[in-house]
């Protein structure tokens, strides 16, 4: 944080705009399924999730601002097959 404060100081006397930090996971080990299995709409071929689905109800945390963001296709197939 020090380091941007003296690279914006460094630009223009007083300037200290807002700082918004985003922490990004990019391994884990959370799978997405459709609500209603089977849903093709909400699917690839594979049976994974859309890339670009957003979850941030039910499995998120109540108050803080988190989700899940589907950023790209899988490149595995998630579903479990018995």
């Amino acid at each position: 944080m020090d380091a941007i404060r003296k690279a914006c100081a460094s630009l223009e006397e007083g300037y200290l705009p807002p700082v918004t930090f985003v922490v990004v996971q990019k391994r884990h080990h959370t799978r997405l399924f459709p609500e209603v299995h089977g849903r093709r709409d909400m699917t690839d071929k594979s049976g994974n999730i859309l890339p670009g689905t957003v979850v941030d109800q039910k499995i998120c945390h109540p108050t803080e601002f988190d989700f899940y963001l589907c950023s790209h296709a899988g490149i595995q197939n998630s579903a479990f097959r018995g």
